[in-house]
């Protein structure tokens, strides 16, 4: 099979620029508009693709794979406890408080769907900081 052509570099410009798709480095749109991983969903509803690494040595955002929000957990996927800290961590990073954040579909995948519910837009700087 043969490779694709710049699979993995799209938005991913190092000067601030749109990349292929649109995007900038840090994985917003240009203009303001909503990270490529998150996607309004009704008036104060947001949805947000996620990645999830549990087992990690801390708990961090990891930038972008493949247009969702990679988050890298202490917790280990068993018993539902990565979920429960995935929340925890968002609602914590987005200044909400845990029953805001659900996971609406992947509940036993890394490859999660999570729905934020609040009255005004996260403050979305806060899920593009890495570390």
């Amino acid at each position: 099979m043969a490779a694709r052509r710049g699979a993995g570099r799209a938005g991913k410009a190092a000067d601030g620029r749109p990349g292929e798709q649109g995007k900038l480095a840090d994985g917003t749109a240009p203009g303001g508009e909503l990270p490529v991983f998150a996607l309004a969903a009704g008036p104060g509803a947001w949805t947000l693709r996620v990645a999830v690494t549990p087992g990690g040595a801390k708990d961090a955002l990891a930038g972008l794979a493949e247009d969702r929000l990679r988050v890298r957990l202490r917790a280990k996927a068993v018993e539902g406890r990565a979920n429960a800290a995935l929340t925890d961590f968002l609602a914590d990073r987005l200044g909400l408080k845990a029953r805001q954040v659900t996971i609406v579909s992947g509940d036993k995948s890394r490859k999660k769907t999570i729905r934020l519910e609040t009255e005004s837009e996260p403050d979305w700087s806060a899920m593009t900081e890495t570390g």
